[in-house]
């Protein structure tokens, strides 16, 4: 993937979307397809034939279809997939990848949007990381034994401008507001089991532990650290088991 989605690319694909070039009408501004702008960057990443995108596949429509490969992204969770995914993998012999972008930066710009002025900017402390995929994946966990399913993850920075009029709606966390994609950090692929070995910290391998002792080792809050074991569990890398009504894991050898 690091080959088709490129640096250069995508952020040449920010610079035609970027804040200050962005279409005055609301319908360019939106894209192609009605899409948000990081999708629609990311796509256009993948391939600029047109005749690639949303292709028909039996019963559901591929986001790309480029020689033999589909190419489905997703910006929110990845739960929603999970038919759609296993519909490819058991009727169809298509590699299959899904592309997910993880905000790793974001500056959060108060704009007023008639005239653009600038009222504030400031770095927004949340941050995503690899690790908040695992939560997700656990309905996706038989993808990765097929041989023919990977997640790309791709790091990008990002800049949100919420306009002044919706301020009075902060306390609700409700914003008008848009995403503006600025800059490729990285990327990575994960396609196998074994690509998620390495959230299983080394001070808990070859012993019984439970998710109590689990969470002082993971980013996660304790809620996603129970899904992320489970999804660990389900790709073959953990057992589970039970003492009484406590539930314990171990390294598989």
């Amino acid at each position: 993937m690091k080959e088709i989605i490129t640096k250069e690319k995508f952020e040449s694909l920010c610079s035609a979307e970027s804040y200050l070039l962005s279409a005055l009408s609301e319908e360019e501004g939106i894209g192609i397809y009605n899409e948000k702008r990081l999708h629609k960057i990311l796509k256009r990443c993948i391939s600029e034939r047109e005749s690639c995108f949303e292709v028909k596949v039996g019963k559901y429509t591929a986001d790309v279809l480029l020689d033999g490969h589909i190419y489905e992204i997703q910006c929110a969770g990845l739960y929603p997939l999970k038919d759609k995914i296993a519909y490819y993998l058991g009727e169809t012999d298509y590699e299959i990848t899904v592309v997910h972008p993880l905000v790793v930066k974001r500056t959060i710009i108060r704009a007023e949007r008639e005239t653009g002025e600038v009222a504030r900017v400031r770095r927004s402390p949340k941050k995503e990381r690899v690790e908040d995929i695992l939560p997700m994946l656990f309905h996706l966990a038989h993808a990765f034994e097929s041989g023919r399913f990977s997640l790309c993850l791709v790091s990008v920075e990002v800049e949100e401008y919420r306009y002044s009029e919706a301020v009075r709606y902060r306390k609700s966390g409700k914003y008008d507001s848009e995403l503006f994609p600025t800059t490729l950090v990285g990327i990575e692929e994960l396609s196998s089991p074994r690509d998620f070995e390495r959230f299983i910290p080394e001070e808990l391998r070859g012993r019984e532990f439970s998710p109590a002792e689990y969470i002082p080792h993971t980013p996660l809050k304790a809620r996603d650290a129970y899904s992320a074991l489970k999804f660990l569990a389900e790709v073959g890398l953990l057992k589970r088991g039970k003492d009484g009504r406590r539930v314990l894991y171990r390294t598989v050898d």
